[in-house]
């Protein structure tokens, strides 16, 4: 009996350190945590499927096709680009998700993560997380996450200030937007298609930053309480005060400031200085004319208006086929190596951590005046409620713009409107 009893304690023995030897050094390729407290991103390689094949969206551009090609050549894996807006991709892949003809791997502006998110068409970037969150600014990082997970792999960050065309301003200064007033009545000439200063009027992403200046909201907690609508506060009145008065420099009907118009008379050398984005930063390097990029300046009250920050990511969709091979190419685009490219090759200030402090980026005016912006910036909500935002706005910005209403009331009007299609949406 003590034979037998030695011979099965002995087996158990074995038993348990042939387990305890094969154990796994991770639960699985998800981005868990290993057993000695590492993440799977920095201890298991995640492997492709065989055979995977992916569907790629996003706007195409020369970084993005270079990237591709490396990528394919790398893992032997084919990627069919196929060329979509990225305000248009999320509300595609929830059409085409279910019909099964989506794409793997989209390109997409952070304000539209939160509808996606609660449509379940995004996997969380969870086996990158540790190596994203590393290289990542934290604007982006913000901006690709919603309440709490992150969902994107961040590529640049976008938002907005002023372009200058030295050759027109010569030596003004532009401290105060009084400075900008006198400057632009000063060179007016609008039967010759002269203007001093013009942007998108009724574009509210531009017109939020009159708004925040003044310390009016969109929404509450940082754009995330969508129960507290802040479009009519206080601030939010004297930010449209202000923006009322900007009439004083472009009078012009909303419809005539078209994208078109300003953009031909800036490079035509007929605008002086053009509010506009950093998209368009790569072609105004192109300009016949030397041109400067200031942030905004004060406004009355010594008030900076606080422009919206946003981000445009990849993201891995839910309808993948390949969800491994998915992500790793959404991490091989936007790698150190891939963004530290991005702004030479496209004019795009990428979500890099650390960029703007790179010996050969020091001298570029352009794109130091646009981080002396975004250092002034504030987050983009990505909130579904977003969308209830813009459309509410709308017919206030009409109304102030064109028929000089009443602001308080054409506010009050719209921030009621937001809160009835919020309601719908949730009916």
């Amino acid at each position: 009996m003590k034979k037998i009893l030695k011979m099965l304690t002995i087996t158990m023995m074995l038993l348990l350190l042939l387990v305890a030897c094969n154990k796994p050094n991770s639960s699985d390729q998800s981005g868990t945590k290993t057993n000695d407290g590492k993440d799977t991103a920095t201890s298991t390689e995640l492997k492709p499927e065989p055979g995977a094949e992916l569907l790629f969206w996003t706007m195409k551009d020369p970084l993005v096709e270079a990237a591709v090609k490396e990528f394919e050549e790398k893992y032997n894996i084919k990627v069919k680009v196929e060329e979509v807006q990225t305000w248009d991709t999320a509300d595609r892949v929830k059409t085409d998700g279910p019909a099964g003809i989506a794409a793997d791997v989209i390109g997409m502006v952070s304000d539209n993560l939160g509808t996606t998110v609660n449509s379940g068409v995004l996997l969380p970037n969870d086996y990158f997380e540790k190596e994203t969150r590393k290289n990542s600014n934290k604007i982006a990082l913000d901006a690709s996450s919603y309440k709490g997970v992150l969902y994107g792999y961040p590529r640049d960050i976008y938002t907005y200030a002023l372009y200058v065309n030295k050759d027109l301003v010569k030596d003004a200064k532009f401290e105060t937007w009084d400075d900008v007033k006198t400057f632009a009545k000063q060179y007016n000439n609008p039967s010759e298609n002269k203007f001093g200063f013009m942007y998108d009027a009724k574009s509210w992403y531009f017109n939020s930053a009159f708004i925040l200046g003044y310390d009016g909201y969109i929404f509450g907690k940082n754009g995330t309480d969508i129960n507290d609508i802040g479009i009519n506060s206080a601030g939010a009145v004297k930010g449209m005060e202000f923006y009322h008065s900007l009439k004083d420099i472009l009078p012009l009907k909303l419809q005539d400031i078209s994208n078109d118009v300003r953009l031909h008379l800036w490079e035509q050398g007929k605008l002086a200085i053009n509010m506009d984005a950093t998209w368009n930063l790569g072609n105004n390097k192109k300009m016949p004319f030397e041109v400067e990029v200031l942030p905004m300046p004060k406004m009355p009250g010594d008030k900076s208006p606080i422009a919206l920050v946003g981000s445009t990511g990849y993201y891995v969709t839910s309808y993948t086929k390949y969800p491994n091979a998915s992500r790793i190419f959404a991490n091989y685009l936007t790698s150190k190596d891939m963004l530290g490219k991005l702004y030479e090759s496209t004019g795009r200030i990428p979500a890099l951590n650390g960029f703007e402090n790179e010996e050969k980026f020091k001298d570029d005016q352009m794109l130091q005046g646009f981080l002396a912006q975004i250092k002034n910036g504030a987050a983009l909500p990505n909130v579904p409620e977003m969308s209830n935002y813009w459309k509410s706005l709308e017919s206030a910005t009409q109304n102030i713009w064109n028929n000089d209403a009443d602001i308080k009331k054409t506010l009050d009007k719209a921030a009621e409107d937001m809160k009835s299609g919020i309601k719908t949406s949730k009916d």
